[in-house]
């Protein structure tokens, strides 16, 4: 009876529209109320004042494009499963479990720049492309701007790049161009305005923002840090134990998102004062493995676990959007 549910819930045409619908909910929970007013976006480029509107807006806007990207992920390269959208329904149920990453226009805008880069790295297969090279880092880079520690990721896709065959001279040249370009952005910004302090701000932003400090972290990132700890654990070994059985380009791509999840998860531990900016590093990883596991899976054990993940999921995306409210 639980194979039949599980594979009923998967395959089902309503499911992602109702996560959809669910995700959207609780998103609205947790909007600042009214949007006439003004909210402050601060950071190392200083405070800008938008109305909540257009904050809000911009991020339902950005949360969609990150649906997309999810999507476009599976049916690319069928990650997930044909036409799938269970990976998907697990990033966007929870983002939602992190409000203050969710209503963040900065965060939303993060977790896009790594799907674009995790996509054009994804194309860059067996084939030398110095444009998709020079567009990774591009968002990479961008990205950096907004959570500087994404840097230590850059040799992990340097090797990535190597195992993909793609990494030559030229597509080496053009990633140092993708990287650097939103720092020479800055850098003409910077002078333009007689504010050569810019430069550094990143990085300098960082450093003095770093607190050893565990205390601070809420609830609602403690039970999601530790559901997607768990859920990584398991769809993870079940990669890895089963790899054999997929094709090399599967299997590459998976292996990459499961090293990829690990260091995410080893980088938002040992970086507490940014755990709800960096939120998105592990979920992506996390949400396509466990997409992947559990549309595959089919044995009585998985399908009691699917069920049980799927139930802890909407309680834990329930939880941190009316976590909010408190």
């Amino acid at each position: 009876m639980s194979q039949r549910l599980q594979q009923r819930i998967i395959k089902s045409k309503i499911t992602f529209p109702l996560m959809v619908i669910l995700a959207l909910l609780l998103w609205i929970v947790g909007i600042e109320w009214p949007l006439t007013e003004e909210i402050s976006l601060t950071g190392w480029w200083g405070t800008f004042n938008l109305p909540a509107w257009v904050v809000e807006g911009g991020n339902l806007l950005l949360c969609s494009v990150a649906a997309y990207l999810m999507a476009e992920l599976n049916n690319s390269y069928a990650l997930v499963g044909h036409r799938s959208t269970l990976h998907t329904s697990f990033l966007l149920l929870l983002w939602v479990s992190l409000p203050l990453s969710c209503h963040s226009l900065t965060g939303n805008l993060f977790l896009v720049c790594l799907l674009w880069s995790i996509l054009f790295l994804f194309r860059c297969y067996q084939v030398v492309l110095p444009g998709e090279v020079a567009h990774l880092f591009f968002f990479i880079g961008i990205s950096s701007l907004i959570q500087f520690p994404i840097v230590v990721f850059i040799p992990f896709l340097y090797a990535a790049l190597l195992i993909f065959k793609a990494l030559s001279i030229r597509t080496f040249c053009a990633s140092l161009i993708g990287l650097l370009l939103p720092y020479w952005l800055l850098f003409v910004y910077a002078f333009w305005h007689g504010q050569t302090e810019l430069i550094f701000a990143p990085w300098q932003s960082f450093r003095q923002s770093f607190v050893w400090d565990y205390s601070t972290i809420s609830t609602s990132n403690w039970l999601t840090m530790g559901y997607t700890a768990l859920l990584f654990l398991y769809s993870g070994s079940y990669v890895l134990t089963n790899g054999h059985r997929y094709k090399i380009r599967t299997r590459l791509f998976l292996f990459f998102l499961f090293w990829w999840s690990l260091f995410a998860l080893l980088l938002w531990v040992l970086n507490p004062s940014a755990w709800s900016a960096l939120a998105a590093t592990p979920i992506i990883g996390v949400s396509i493995l466990s997409g992947h596991v559990f549309a595959h899976s089919s044995t009585r054990v998985s399908n009691i676990l699917f069920l049980v993940a799927l139930v802890l999921l909407i309680v834990l995306s329930v939880y941190g959007s009316v976590w909010m409210l408190w």
